[in-house]
This record gives C-alpha cells, structure tokens and sequence, in this order.
C-alpha cells in the first residue's frame, strides 16, 4: 500500500498593526495564523515596537488570530521578558477561543492577560520621573529569531 503525502501549505499571512491611542501606550492588533512561518515576524514587529517607541504599555490584540502554536507563545513569552526589562508592561487581550485555550493549557492565560495595576505613586522630584520612564539602556538586542529550516 502506496502512501502519498501531500504538500504542506504555508500558513495563512499574518497581519500585524501598531497604533498610538494615547501617550506610553502602543496597541498591536493581530490577524492570522502564528505559527513556525509567522513567528519571526510576530517577534520582529513586537521587539521593534519595544526598541523603538519605548512604551510604558503594550496591548497585544489576538482578536484576529485563528491559530497560535508553541512557536507564537515563545514570541509572547520572550517579548514580555525584554518589555519587563524596560519598565514596560505587555498585555494579551481579546483572544478567540483555541487561542484562550492554549494559554489556559500552558499556564500563561493569568500572567499574559492580567489587568494592569496603578503604579504605585512616587515622591515629588527629578528622580521619580525617571524610575517611571523606560530605561533605553535596559532594552537588549535578543539574538534574532532562528530561520524556519
């Protein structure tokens, strides 16, 4: 008995948009499929939003995203750990179903979409604007995402 395989399909193209609602906060609305071929651009568009804007806060819409394997949890895990770096806080909202799930299975679900916390005031002064304000020199350049073989 002959088995034929057929061809693996290319994932569907991923669409990535950055706005500016108000100052410190930078929205990024997602469509598509996360996957091994979307990734590198996944992590590539959120590491540029941190490197360049330095925001306080980062909204990440998964609204439009019908599919996130391991691959689109690392780009989340590793793009949470640099804004941390920077004083910046990451968000996960508005979620389809598979992909709720699939932070629910790996524990992430309450770290990624948690509420954000008022800053706790600081004392008056030149000092305590810049413990508030994103440290550039706290962004590092991760290694560049590895190519798909």
């Amino acid at each position: 008995m002959s088995t034929t395989l057929s061809p693996v399909r290319p994932s569907a193209h991923l669409c990535i948009e950055t706005s500016s609602p108000s100052a410190g906060l930078v929205r990024v609305a997602v469509t598509g499929e996360i996957d091994l071929a979307t990734a590198g651009e996944f992590y590539a568009a959120l590491f540029g939003v941190l490197s360049t804007r330095l925001p306080a806060r980062v909204d990440v819409d998964l609204a439009g995203v019908t599919f996130m394997d391991c691959t689109g949890l690392t780009v989340l895990v590793l793009v949470r750990r640099a804004a941390s770096r920077i004083g910046c806080q990451l968000r996960v909202g508005d979620t389809q179903p598979i992909v709720r799930r699939v932070l629910e299975l790996t524990g992430l679900l309450g770290v990624l979409t948690a509420a954000f916390a008022p800053a706790p005031l600081a004392p008056a002064g030149p000092a305590s604007a810049a413990s508030v304000a994103p440290d550039p020199a706290a962004v590092t350049q991760l290694s560049s995402w590895p190519a798909a073989a």
